[in-house]
């Protein structure tokens, strides 16, 4: 399954959908329908089939020339201001209503004389003021929604900005000790750590909600990795199983790190024979499965830290992919596992 991955940025006012998606159509011949049957339902009883098919029929093909105005001329509104971008969207949905019902009086009185009773006056007037009154309620209903998944997304990234503000301090402090120990001993690895000491802070400053390469992130999570193992020698052992892994799979930037922190910091380092972590990735249909693995942490052990990543992962994933994504935890006898579950969607680079 391709396709792109993209997560709006936060702008300063929140703006009216282009109506050019799919499932934003289908949501309007929803409204639409629902909106014929409380109009039939408002003249006493339940409407005939006819009268019922006849309106459906006006009324959809109404509501999707309307849409489809607007997404031709979203372009247009997007360079307006926020508050009127939603003006101008009504405005535009409503002459268009004015338009189709005049240009469908027209035809019924030339083509088929007798399906509309009205005159043309009160014909226009019922339809248009319909799509307005409908408009003003979607439109409402749509801002309301993109103000409180744009104010989801800042949470989020303010979580993902205190995750790394966590992070770095201690990350960073272990790292230079265990590069200042190998400067006279091994300086080719000290040089090595160096630079992948660089790669780690450069890609733990990227912005949380901008996607990236399954390639990527995964070589982000082998150097901080490679990193810890410097610093805990044989006491950390890593199984990497990630060949089936699609590279050009697109995931949200420190998904894994923090998984993987946690597996070092509960699982490896808290024992003092250390363990072993496993990184295990496949496909499963049009899903990109990682499983992380590494020992239970001694009973009576300090754990707080290790909740609040999984919790931000979860929203994040939320945010991005809906219910299609999720972050599963178990645990038998022995190991704890987190298994990240993630859409097969194909990073694009534009």
């Amino acid at each position: 399954m391709t396709g792109t991955l993209e997560i709006q940025e936060l702008p300063q006012g929140v703006y009216p959908p282009s109506f050019c998606n799919w499932r934003l159509l289908l949501a309007v011949m929803v409204i639409t329908e629902v909106s014929v049957i409380l109009a039939g339902l408002g003249h006493g009883g339940l409407p005939g089939w006819q009268w019922l098919g006849m309106a459906s029929i006006y009324a959809q093909w109404m509501a999707l020339f309307c849409a489809s105005g607007l997404c031709v001329t979203s372009g247009w509104t997007s360079r307006l201001s926020a508050k009127g971008a939603w003006i101008g969207s009504w405005l535009i949905a409503v002459l268009l209503a004015l338009a189709f019902s005049h240009a469908a009086w027209l035809i019924d009185s030339y083509g088929a004389p007798g399906m509309i009773g009205d005159p043309l006056a009160l014909f226009v007037f019922k339809s248009v003021f319909s799509v307005g009154l409908v408009a003003v309620v979607f439109f409402r209903y749509l801002e309301i929604r993109a103000r409180w998944r744009f104010e989801l997304i800042a949470q989020a990234e303010a979580r993902v900005q205190a995750l790394q503000a966590r992070i770095r301090p201690h990350f960073l402090f272990n790292s230079l000790n265990t590069i200042a120990s190998l400067i006279p001993e091994d300086p080719l690895n000290a040089e090595s750590a160096i630079l992948d000491l660089a790669d780690i802070f450069r890609g733990s400053m990227r912005r949380a909600d901008q996607p990236i390469a399954l390639a990527d992130e995964l070589q982000l999570a082998r150097q901080y990795l490679d990193m810890e193992q410097r610093r805990l020698g044989e006491r950390l052992q890593v199984d990497w199983r990630v060949d089936e892994l699609p590279p050009a799979a697109s995931v949200l930037p420190l998904m894994l790190q923090p998984l993987l922190e946690n597996a070092v910091a509960h699982g490896v380092q808290a024992h003092d024979t250390g363990g072993k972590i496993s990184v295990y990735g496949r496909t499963e249909g049009d899903h990109v499965v990682i499983t992380i693995g590494n020992p239970l942490a001694p009973e009576g052990s300090n754990t707080s830290g290790h909740g609040m990543a999984i919790r931000n992962i979860r929203e994040r994933l939320s945010l991005a992919f809906g219910s299609r994504a999720d972050l599963l935890t178990n645990q038998d006898e022995d190991r704890f596992y987190a298994v990240l579950s993630l859409p097969y969607v194909e990073h694009s680079d534009h």
